[in-house]
């Protein structure tokens, strides 16, 4: 069952359109296809700049998205009443032609085995094992058949125009339904599984008589996801929308992850492909959205891909498997999170082993030249996946295919790595360190936890001995033999593993808002601007990349650079903004000095692309690395999140004149502090959060709770649901109740 629950049975999972919703048991689909007389063509409606993806409910329980085909647009939406039944409508919004003559087609059958069959008296019965499906539609089509595969129909009317006679195949998988928009310009259907026929179609029939009033409350509970009322209020739904339409069934290993892209799946990779990195932040991004169990299913995905060599393998897909390689090794900090939001520890314990066996593998197969900073590469004796033993193969472990920061760089065959230390690559894997460190503390195990520390430690100090660049005054990329080459925003990386001393990082910050360097309309450029490759525009050769900004914008915030972290979450929030309001796009990447994310280089509904939205949440509540929650608004600017499932509680955030806090529908922190609260907990009988120093006497308050004992910093004042707190200095507080 794909390890999912019936919840998410029916859902959009096909890679084959967006358009299909299916119950994934089965792997039966209802699918929407259009025929058009003007141009002679059909489609199925796979993904392409034809349409686009609006609403979509983690658990399909409504979705909805716009198509064009020969300048018809269509709408189709979808309503689950339960688990087991979806009501559906194809809308006519604009006409590209006569009605007559654009025919949609809805087809219901099964990708796998199954049984479609018409009895003497013309009803027909769909069967798979102890399942029963069973379809209603409101309006009668002109015409329908039984057939071997969903692209019949459309492909005898190419062959023969609209009037072209159908006939049932012997054999059939599917039932297709015949349609004109002059006729029917909506059309309303609802499909429904049960164990018998007679239940199917009462199902189906029920839910095809459901009230608009009722589709609507059911739209409404598509709400129930992460949102954000505020300033880019649109980056909350992001999250939701963008993982959910990208979150498919790999029917090849019986699982479900949520892809990169819907373009790249069975035209480059064979039907399935697991990137590494890219799944991780999925992770990440469908955990902040309260999606859990996607996040879950996209870390498991990941560890999938762990192979005998001891690394991760960068690519596994059905056409190529890259095993010779891996990816920037972000492992460990996006289970940590995950881990903080979640406080799910059956799932660290689960992938704990792979991801320390991972970490290791690095320093035993990466430092070419044995000073202890290490290089991408490309590792002998493993696999045959493209490009093996080869600087394009390194570059790929890179995830930065073509930067310039490469031009120069050169394959060394007998080390099996780059000629050139990478400054993403060591920072990253510290991160990593420190954060399997704290999930071992997690785990209780401490001498696994002292070890790592030890480890990171001394390599931080080889990472910044060596990677800092004191003339330009940033770490840089450095070859072995002729120093430093051109920066880019992994220059900035440093900063989110704890590397450099304080002045260190100041004069890194200078670099970042430089707008001759790096501060541009889509900042991060991903190379400086003193180098002439970025104006070239293609693709990691000087456009803005969500994971640059995201790990910069980490950096600052470690750092205590607050008002920087904001400056570059909302520039970067305003460019995301805009294509996603104006245009419907999560895009890849975007043009760095325009902003603009169209381009042939960048995809655009693509997944890490929610980093940037993500970013814009972040920035006013995240987890705190020492524990419990940190939230507030830097700038003082009134925002709203509701529905954030944390390990505390669903909570609701107000801030603006007050802060609030409310956890399961009950006020449990209110405040008229202003700036980011940090070490919030609200646990039974005892809360504590860190309120920032503040410029005049403010209070807090926990209302829901009869206070037995308070402390602020740590003496101990009269118990009272109300603390006031002098000025000047911050105030750590505790409250046992």
């Amino acid at each position: 069952m794909f390890q999912i629950s019936r919840e998410k049975y029916f859902n959009t999972w096909s890679a084959k359109s967006p358009a299909a919703m299916m119950f994934l048991p089965a792997r039966l689909s209802v699918s929407l296809g259009a025929y058009s007389f003007s141009s002679g063509a059909y489609t199925s409606f796979p993904f392409s700049e034809h349409i686009k993806l609006y609403e979509h409910d983690a658990d399909g329980r409504y979705c909805r998205l716009t198509a064009e085909h020969n300048g018809t647009v269509l709408q189709l939406e979808y309503w689950k009443s339960d688990p087991w039944t979806v009501r559906g409508r194809v809308s006519t919004l604009a006409n590209g032609e006569w009605g007559l003559r654009f025919l949609p087609v809805l087809t219901v059958g099964f990708e796998g085995d199954g049984c479609v069959s018409r009895a003497p008296d013309g009803s027909v019965a769909m069967a798979l094992r102890s399942y029963r499906f069973a379809v209603a539609l409101k309006d009668r089509p002109i015409r329908e058949c039984l057939t071997d595969d969903e692209g019949y129909v459309g492909r005898r009317m190419e062959e023969l125009g609209y009037y072209a006679p159908l006939e049932d195949a012997p054999r059939p998988r599917y039932r297709s339904f015949l349609y004109n928009l002059e006729e029917t310009p909506v059309i309303d259907f609802a499909l429904c599984a049960a164990n018998g026929d007679a239940g199917a179609r009462a199902g189906a029939e029920a839910a095809l008589a459901l009230e608009q009033d009722a589709l609507d409350a059911i739209r409404a509970r598509a709400g129930e996801a992460l949102q954000q009322e505020g300033r880019f209020g649109c980056c909350a739904e992001a999250l939701r929308d963008v993982m959910a339409w990208n979150t498919l069934a790999d029917f090849k290993n019986g699982r479900v992850l949520t892809s990169l892209t819907r373009f790249w799946i069975d035209k480059k990779f064979g039907g399935w492909f697991l990137w590494l990195d890219d799944v991780l932040y999925h992770a990440l991004c469908a955990a902040w959205s309260g999606d859990w169990a996607t996040a879950r299913c996209n870390i498991c995905a990941s560890m999938e891909n762990a192979v005998p060599a001891g690394n991760l393998a960068c690519l596994m897909s059905e056409f190529t498997e890259w095993v010779d390689r891996s990816q920037p090794p972000i492992f460990g900090y996006i289970v940590l999170k995950y881990y903080e939001l979640t406080h799910d520890l059956s799932l660290v314990r689960q992938v704990f082993p792979t991801l320390h066996r991972a970490h290791l593998w690095w320093f035993e197969h990466r430092d070419g030249n044995g000073n202890g900073v290490l290089e991408y590469g490309s590792s002998p004796d493993c696999g045959d996946g493209h490009f093996k033993r080869t600087k394009l193969a390194a570059k790929d472990e890179a995830a930065m295919d073509n930067s310039p920061m490469y031009d120069s760089a050169r394959f060394v065959p007998e080390a099996g790595t780059l000629n050139m230390e990478d400054v993403a690559l060591n920072s990253l894997l510290a991160l990593e360190g420190e954060s399997l460190a704290k999930l071992a503390r997690a785990l209780g195990d401490a001498d696994t936890a002292r070890t790592l520390s030890a480890q990171t430690d001394a390599f931080k100090r080889r990472i910044d001995e060596r990677l800092w660049d004191e003339e330009r005054g940033l770490y840089a990329n450095r070859h072995w033999e002729n120093g430093f080459v051109s920066p880019s925003p992994t220059s900035f990386y440093p900063l989110v593993a704890g590397i450099p001393t304080p002045e260190r990082a100041r004069r890194l910050v200078e670099h970042i808002f430089d707008e001759s360097e790096f501060w541009t309309a889509a900042p991060l450029p991903s190379i400086w601007q003193k180098d002439p490759a970025v104006r070239d525009d293609v693709y990691w050769r000087g456009r803005m990349w969500p994971p640059l900004n995201f790990f910069t914008y980490l950096g600052l915030k470690r750092y205590g650079f607050q008002e920087e972290a904001h400056r570059l979450a909302q520039r970067s929030a305003q460019v995301f903004a805009r294509a996603w309001e104006e245009e419907r796009a999560c895009y890849e990447n975007y043009n760095t000095f325009t902003g603009v994310g169209k381009s042939v280089d960048a995809d655009p509904f693509y997944g890490w692309g929610a980093l940037l939205p993500l970013m814009w949440v972040l920035e006013f509540v995240d987890t705190d690395p020492d524990g419990g929650l940190s939230f507030g608004s830097i700038s003082g600017e009134a925002m709203q999140l509701r529905h954030l499932r944390t390990y505390l509680g669903q909570m609701e955030l107000r801030l603006g004149d007050a802060a609030q806090v409310d956890l399961d529908g009950r006020t449990v922190f209110r405040s008229n502090a202003r700036g980011r609260f940090s070490g919030f907990l609200y646990e039974s009988h005892y809360a504590q959060l860190t309120v920032p120093a503040q410029p005049e006497e403010t209070w807090v308050e926990f209302p829901a709770a009869e206070p037995v004992s308070v402390c602020v910093n740590g003496a101990a004042v009269p118990p009272a649901a109300r603390i006031s707190l002098p000025a000047g200095r911050a105030a750590r507080i505790q409250l046992w109740y």
